[in-house]
């Protein structure tokens, strides 16, 4: 049940628990939709960049790009360079890469 989005911040956290379950596929097919969706935006803002409406939607895809990326990182390795090195290791290229 899709449930409008109140402003109050719980759309992401189901966002991000629903995450958590996904497997590594399904994560990465999420992580491209929603970079889609904020890169198509950020085109659209270049020529519109009063829209308020459009610089909503690109804050909500970046948050949820950005919980999507931390998820992937946690349960799989750095997928991007600006991804790794958050802990006491360096982890950068120590998982399988997401085509292998």
């Amino acid at each position: 049940m899709n449930r409008p989005d109140n402003g109050c911040g719980c759309e992401s956290v189901d966002f991000s628990q629903n995450l958590m379950n996904l497997c590594r596929d399904d994560l990465l097919k999420v992580i491209n939709e929603v970079s889609f969706a904020m890169y198509d935006c950020c085109l659209f803002l270049d020529t519109h960049p009063m829209d308020s409406c459009a610089l909503d939607y690109f804050q909500k895809m970046k948050k949820k790009r950005k919980a999507a990326m931390d998820i992937y990182t946690r349960k799989f390795g750095p997928l991007v360079l600006d991804c790794a090195g958050d802990g006491c290791t360096w982890d950068w290229g120590q998982e399988p890469l997401p085509w292998e």
